[in-house]
């Protein structure tokens, strides 16, 4: 069972269509990707400065490494452990680095997989979007003076 938190602009468009297109997934958990090749997991999410601090704490990690005198073999272990660290953490700094940039939290679910989960979101979605505009093309009923 997968379960993702849903991010949507606080700007939202008028067009629905757009408006869907915008709304953003956000898996809970382990990424198994951004350990595996976390510099191009965060260019592929466009989170640059996250990308600088990763580059820093390699960085740092190489140079405490060789500071330390560990044989070159370490710096693989200790780049499989912020690889590892970051997997872990990765979900999470996305979030985070949404919030910050004008994104909010909509909502969450869960189900088999993220097609299920997508599917299940914009049924549901798509039924509020209709329930508003409705409401907003219903004309305002005013209550007229001692009536209940």
């Amino acid at each position: 069972m997968q379960s993702y938190t849903i991010y949507e602009p606080r700007t939202v468009p008028e067009d629905p269509v757009k408006r869907a297109a915008a709304v953003v997934f956000v898996k809970d958990g382990f990424s198994f990707w951004a350990m595996l090749a976390a510099p191009f997991w965060l260019v592929h999410h466009r989170l640059w400065l996250a990308l600088a601090g990763f580059v820093a704490a390699f960085a740092v990690l190489q140079v405490v490494a060789g500071l330390a005198g560990l044989p070159g073999a370490s710096g693989a272990v200790l780049y499989g452990g912020l690889s590892v660290a970051f997997g872990v953490l990765a979900n999470d700094i996305r979030r985070f680095f949404l919030e910050r940039s004008s994104y909010g939290m909509i909502g969450a679910i869960a189900g088999n997989s993220r097609l299920e989960c997508e599917q299940r979101f914009f049924a549901n979605w798509s039924r509020r979007q209709e329930h508003n505009i409705q409401e907003q093309e219903r004309p305002e009923q005013t209550l007229k003076k001692g009536t209940i």
